[in-house]
C-alpha cells in the first residue's frame, strides 16, 4: 500500500511518578504537539513541557511530545531537557523523522528484488540537508550511519516523500507530506481515546485537518490572535494566528489563555460551544510571604525587544522619582535585541539595573516589591503570577490580553491606560505611598489570587474541558478497540502505555 509505514515510536525506560497525584483526569492517553524543542525555547514551549510534568504529577497519567523539525537532534534534546529539569519520567519525546531514520529495513517497504539506487550520503552528524534548484526544494534525511533514509522532494507539480533502505533500495512513497504526519501521529498514539493538546501555530492547519477517530485535537492558543493595532474583535489578526480563527470548528476544543481573548474569538466568529479558558500554570512558592523590606523596588522580568516596550518602564520609574523624590529602583532581567538601545536610557536614571539574562530570576520576584509590565500584547503572562504568589504588587498596561484577567484595580495590583507612562509613574507612585496596612493588604491580595495558577487548580480545569470534549463526541467502542496486527510493536506499545498509567495512578494513593 501506498502511504503506509511502520514508524518506530520512542523506546524509552518505562516513566514512573515522582509525586502525589490529586486530580482524576478521564481514562485515555495524553499528549502534546508542537513543531519543535529549540535550545533557547521560550514561554510556549515552557509551558507546553510544564503541563506535561503537571499532567504526570497531579494527573497520574503519561504524557507524550510530539515534534516534526527534522533539525531536531531529539537524544541530544532529550539529554538537555532531562538534565535542566524539563523532562521528568513520564513524559516522553518523540520526533518524526528520529522514527523514520531509526525504522529497519524490512519495514521501509522496498519490493523484492529492487535495485539499489546510487543516492547522496550524509557526512558525519548529518541528519538532513536542504538542496535548492529553482522552484523545487529537497530535504535528504539521513541515519546516524549516512545512509539516506528518506527524500522529501518538492517542486511546482506537488509534493513527495520516499523511503529508502540503507542499502539504497527505494521504498514506500508518501504522496504528501501531510499523509506522512497523519500516519505517524496515528502510529504513536496507538491508544483510543487520545488527548492531545496543539501548541504550535505552525501545525494548526495540519492537526485541523487530522480526523483520526479517537483522538481528540485541542489547540492551545499562547498568545494573542490580534494585532496590536487592532482596535476592536474584527480588527487584523497577528500574521500567524489566522488559520486558528479559520480553523476554530475545526477542532474538539479550542483552549483560550483568558476569558476576553474568548469573547474576541466569539465576537469574530460567533459564539462556539468547543472553546474554553484554561491558563497556564506556574510555580508557586511554600512558606510565608516575604518581608519585601524595601518599599520603592520595582522589578521587571521581559526580554529586551520592541513588544515589550521595556523603554516605557524605565522611563515610567524615572518620572516617578522626580514626581515623589522618593528612592526607587528598578531591576530589569532579561535580554534582547533592544539592549543596545535600551543602556544608554537606562543609565540615565539612577536605580535602574540591566541585569540581562539570569537563571531563576524569578526567585527575585521574592525581594522586590512591585512589578512592571508595559507590553504591547500578551497572552497570559505567568510572571504576574509568579510575582503575586510572592507578594510582589504587579503595575501594569492594560492591554490584551492578560492584565485585566488576571488583576483587580486596585485590589491586587493595578491596571493603566496601555501605553501611557504618565499613569504608570502615578500608578507607582500611588502604591509607594500607601500606608504599611493596605499595602499588606494589597499584597495578601495578590497572593490569594495567584492560587488560581497553581498546577492542582489548572490540572483540574483541564480535566473537566477533557470531560466536557468527551461528553459531547464520545468515542465509540469500535473506534476505542485497536486493530489486530496493524503493526507488531503496537500491541506492546499499548501494554506499556497502559502499565504506566497504572503505575501513576496507584503512586498517587
Amino acid at each position: 500500500m501506498r502511504d503506509r509505514a511502520n514508524l518506530r515510536p520512542y523506546d524509552g525506560p518505562v516513566p514512573h511518578s515522582h509525586g502525589p497525584t490529586t486530580t482524576r483526569l478521564p481514562d485515555g492517553a495524553y499528549a502534546a504537539a508542537t513543531w519543535s524543542i529549540p535550545a533557547d525555547f521560550g514561554g510556549m514551549t515552557s509551558a507546553l513541557l510544564r503541563r506535561s510534568r503537571a499532567f504526570v504529577d497531579q494527573g497520574g497519567v503519561p504524557v507524550r511530545v510530539l515534534t516534526f523539525d527534522p533539525a531536531l537532534d531529539v537524544d541530544k534534546a532529550r539529554a538537555a531537557l532531562e538534565e535542566r529539569g524539563q523532562l521528568v519520567p513520564g513524559v516522553t519525546l518523540h520526533n518524526l523523522w528520529a522514527d523514520v531514520r531509526a525504522m529497519p529495513d524490512e519495514k521501509v517497504g522496498a519490493r523484492a528484488g529492487a535495485a539499489p539506487r546510487d543516492l547522496p550520503r550524509g557526512a558525519p552528524g548529518e541528519r538532513v540537508r536542504l538542496e535548492k534548484d529553482g522552484e523545487s526544494t529537497r530535504h535528504l534525511h539521513f541515519r546516524p550511519d549516512g545512509s539516506l533514509a528518506a527524500a522529501d522532494d518538492s517542486t511546482p507539480a506537488g509534493r513527495e516523500v520516499r523511503f529508502y533502505t540503507s542499502d539504497g533500495r527505494p521504498g514506500r512513497r508518501w504522496s504528501t507530506v501531510w499523509a506522512l504526519y497523519r500516519h505517524w501521529v496515528g502510529t504513536v498514539l496507538s491508544e483510543r481515546p487520545t488527548y492531545l493538546v496543539v501548541d504550535s501555530k505552525a501545525l494548526t492547519k495540519f492537526f485541523a485537518n487530522l480526523q483520526i477517530k479517537g483522538i481528540y485535537t485541542l489547540h492551545l492558543v499562547h498568545g494573542a490572535h490580534l494585532a496590536a493595532a487592532a482596535e476592536d474583535a474584527h480588527g487584523p489578526l497577528a500574521g500567524t494566528r489566522a488559520p486558528m480563527i479559520e480553523h476554530v470548528g475545526d477542532y474538539d476544543a479550542v483552549v483560550l489563555l483568558t476569558e476576553g481573548q474568548r469573547r474576541d474569538v466569539h465576537d469574530r466568529v460567533g459564539v462556539r460551544d468547543n472553546t474554553y479558558v484554561v491558563p497556564n500554570s506556574t510555580d508557586l512558592p511554600d512558606g510565608a510571604m516575604p518581608a519585601h523590606a524595601d518599599r520603592y523596588r520595582g522589578v521587571m522580568l521581559a526580554s529586551l525587544s520592541r513588544r515589550k516596550r521595556v523603554g516605557h518602564a524605565i522611563a515610567g520609574l524615572r518620572r516617578a522619582k522626580v514626581r515623589s523624590g522618593l528612592p526607587l529602583t528598578l531591576d530589569v532581567y532579561g535580554d534582547g535585541p533592544e539592549r543596545a538601545r535600551l543602556e544608554p536610557r537606562a543609565a540615565k536614571v539612577p536605580g535602574v539595573t540591566l541585569h540581562g539574562y539570569v537563571p531563576g530570576a524569578a526567585d527575585r520576584l521574592a525581594d522586590a516589591s512591585f512589578l512592571l509590565l508595559t507590553s504591547r500584547a500578551e497572552g497570559l503572562p505567568l510572571v504576574f503570577a509568579e510575582a503575586m504568589a510572592r507578594g510582589c504588587v504587579p503595575i501594569a498596561f492594560d492591554v490584551r490580553y492578560g492584565p485585566a484577567d488576571i488583576i483587580t484595580d486596585g485590589v491586587d495590583g493595578f491596571l493603566v491606560p496601555d501605553g501611557d507612562v504618565d499613569a504608570l509613574a502615578a500608578a507607582i507612585v500611588r502604591f509607594v505611598s500607601l500606608d504599611d496596612y493596605a499595602v499588606r493588604r494589597m499584597r495578601e491580595a495578590a497572593v490569594a489570587t495567584a492560587q488560581r495558577y497553581s498546577d492542582g487548580a489548572v490540572v483540574g480545569r483541564w480535566a473537566e474541558v477533557f470531560a466536557d470534549v468527551a461528553r459531547r463526541r464520545p468515542v465509540s467502542p469500535r473506534a476505542a478497540a485497536r486493530p489486530a496486527g496493524a503493526e507488531p510493536w503496537r500491541s506492546s506499545l499499548s501494554r506499556a502505555a497502559r502499565r504506566v498509567a497504572g503505575m501513576l495512578r496507584r503512586a498517587g494513593r
